[in-house]
């Protein structure tokens, strides 16, 4: 018999600690403080981020990253999204992805589907020249990642780090020790 484990979650506190941090997505990668937000302001920001109705929205957490330098233009945005249930969680990765892939179809060509293996629940990615979308779903949690100016093999490294960061801190444990 399998157990039935509960779906990975975290709360509100655990989403500061699972984004990334200096130094988790390479030596190159720095950001400012990672935000989160709860309460009435996440219950209004979801459905506007994500074109969805966010049922069961807990938090919203986001930081931005980008190369230290001049020489590399490489920068991406994490944002991390917590809900009650993993049916919640993937209702609203589902309604974000679908919105990502159609406001890039307003601007010119739909981006194009690429695979990005982070070892989500369910993922969805896209390529529109040099920017990224990947929109993933581990348990309760959605993790949504823009990048820009860099490759698809850099993309899905930091796809990598951001689920591990989760399924961490879900599990008690701080990444970052």
């Amino acid at each position: 018999m399998t157990p039935n484990f509960p779906p990975v979650w975290v709360d509100a506190t655990g989403l500061y600690y699972a984004l990334p941090s200096d130094g988790s997505i390479g030596d190159v990668m720095v950001g400012g403080d990672p935000v989160v937000v709860q309460g009435d302001e996440v219950v209004k920001g979801c459905p506007e981020l994500t074109k969805s109705p966010c049922a069961g929205i807990q938090a919203i957490g986001n930081r931005d990253m980008e190369a230290r330098g001049s020489a590399d233009e490489a920068r991406v945005e994490f944002m991390l999204f917590t809900f009650a249930t993993a049916k919640d969680a993937s209702t609203t990765m589902k309604n974000l992805a679908e919105h990502e892939r159609k406001e890039s179809a307003e601007y010119g060509e739909p981006a194009k589907p690429v695979t990005v293996d982070a070892g989500a629940d369910e993922t969805q990615a896209m390529q529109d020249g040099d920017n990224f979308e990947v929109v993933m779903r581990i348990g309760a949690v959605v993790a949504h990642l823009h990048a820009s100016d860099t490759e698809l093999g850099n993309v899905e490294y930091a796809a990598k780090v951001q689920i591990a960061r989760v399924k961490s801190v879900s599990n008690g444990i701080n990444p970052d020790r």
